[in-house]
């Protein structure tokens, strides 16, 4: 039951958020061996972001990074969960490559209930 919790700006015209949790959930279920349900993605559009002294409105493709947190139960392959969710993120919101911040939070199963 790996969670993906994403936080960005306003998506750019024409970039589908929906398809990108989509994609996102597929990917990391196909990693894992497990079915696309068994796998939760969420979206919080953040109002306001500045990174450094640069404030932005609407999500640029090289700044300004989505946030994520990905949790999952221990024994999962964490580096490949992690580049998984930023290059499958990257691509679907038409993002530059590298342009997403992914956290790993291993989630003990007595948290889980």
């Amino acid at each position: 039951m790996p969670l993906i919790a994403i936080r960005a700006l306003p998506q750019r015209d024409g970039v589908d958020v929906d398809a990108a949790l989509r994609e996102v959930t597929h990917a990391v279920a196909t990693l894992i061996g497990g079915e696309p349900r068994g796998t939760w993605a969420t979206w919080a559009t953040i109002e306001r972001y500045v990174e450094g002294g640069e404030a932005a409105t609407v999500q640029p493709r090289a700044t300004h990074p989505p946030i994520v947190t990905l949790s999952a139960a221990p024994g999962r392959p964490q580096e490949e969960l992690l580049r998984c969710v930023a290059e499958t993120l990257a691509r679907a919101l038409e993002l530059e490559p590298g342009n997403v911040w992914v956290r790993y939070d291993e989630v003990q199963p007595d948290e889980l209930a």
